[in-house]
This record gives C-alpha cells, structure tokens and sequence, in this order.
C-alpha cells in the first residue's frame, strides 16, 4: 500500500503505476505549454477567419509573413484541400507557445499553434519552393508585416540576384528603357534595393538594353526613352 498525502489517498504500488502515467501526459502538456522559442506558424482558412486578421497582424508590430492563398492543394486522394494561408511569424526575443496562441487566436488561426525549427525552410515552403511535386505559388504574392523580408529569409544570395534581375528586365520591358544611365538612376532614385544588382551585373543589363534597342529600332517601336 503506498500512500499520497498530498492527495489524501492510499492505493497499491500498482495503481500507483496509474496514476503516474495518468499524470504524465498533463506534466508534458504543460512543459511544452511553457517551452520558449521565437518562430511560430499557423494556418488561417478565408471562412473562418476575421475579414481584418491582416491589419490584426499587422498592429501586433511582431515580423511576419502572410502565403499567398493556397487554393491548388490537393490530398494524396486527389480531392482539393480546403483554401488556406500559411502565417509564419518571429518574435524578437523568446515567447512561450501561450504567447504565441494569442496570434493564433487573435487573427482566427486553426488550432494549435505550430513551432517552427526551420525559419528558412518554412518561409520557403509558404510557396512550395522545395516541392515541386505540390502546387507552385507566386513569391510575389508573399506579404510581409513588422519588417519581414521574405527574401532575405528565403533565398540564397544568387537565388535573391536572380529575383532582382527578373523585376529589373521585366522594368525594362515594361518602361521601354534603352539607356543605361537611365537604369542606374532610376534605381537610385526609386528603387534603391535594386542599385548593388544593377552596379553589378553592368555587362549583362547593357547587352540587354542594347539588344532590345536594336529590335526596337528595326520595328520603330522604341525612340530611345526610358519613362
């Protein structure tokens, strides 16, 4: 017979046995409960979230990125999931996951919050950059709240280069610019994250001015302007 005073019961060393595995699983609840880290996630469905839950995001100041709607996600079945944004957040200093819950319900996230061991990897993963065999979804489209960069979080040096040069050419496109100079100062002026890109990839960007100012000129379509 073992006693437990504090319980103001006896029972046998085999119920003991019950009661400790009884209690176990609330002592691990309330260790994780108080476990403290700094990257969180949830998932926040279009029906069941409140029609402000951004701007609610964003009054919370903490860094935080929004996926784009994932409304192309199927189940191993074949049968559509459900439309769904991913929210991943970071805060300054360490949280516990009840802190964290407070985001969770402020902005009607689903249910527990999720820790997040792979800031990078998840940030990539709000538009499946690793998963070529799921829905692919604009890195356009990621928004970022508090200061966040998805880039800067989620590519590589070359990857982010990369993404530079596409607006960079897609501007060029766009505007019709065939000057050089024109590139660089409007870059300075206006788009100052594009400045070290253009200052270094000069042989680059001044073929494709000149190539694309040569078939303008053929067709007359260009008359050497940028705006």
């Amino acid at each position: 017979m073992v006693s437990f005073p504090r319980l103001g019961v006896k029972c046998t060393t085999s119920q003991k046995r019950e009661v400790f595995f009884m209690a176990a699983p609330f002592k691990q609840s309330k260790a994780k409960a108080e476990q403290r880290t700094r990257i969180f996630a949830t998932v926040v469905y279009p029906e069941s979230a409140p029609e402000d839950w951004r701007e609610r995001l964003e009054q919370t100041h903490v860094a935080a990125m929004v996926s784009p709607l994932h409304d192309a996600d199927t189940l191993p079945t074949g049968e559509q999931k459900k439309p769904h944004w991913h929210v991943l957040w970071r805060y300054a200093g360490v949280k516990s996951i009840t802190q964290a819950q407070e985001i969770v319900s402020l902005i009607g996230g689903a249910g527990a919050v999720e820790v997040v061991n792979d800031y990078r990897g998840y940030a990539r993963y709000l538009c499946h950059l690793d998963s070529p065999d799921k829905a692919q979804y604009p890195t356009s489209a990621v928004a970022c709240y508090g200061g966040a960069d998805w880039a800067e979080v989620a590519l590589s040096d070359a990857e982010r280069a990369d993404k530079l040069l596409d607006e960079i050419e897609d501007w060029i496109d766009d505007t019709g610019c065939v000057s050089y100079v024109a590139l660089c100062s409007y870059a300075r002026r206006q788009r100052p994250d594009w400045t070290r890109c253009v200052r270094t990839h000069t042989v680059h960007l001044s073929a494709l001015i000149r190539s694309a100012y040569w078939e303008q000129t053929q067709s007359g379509d260009r008359d050497g302007g940028c705006f």
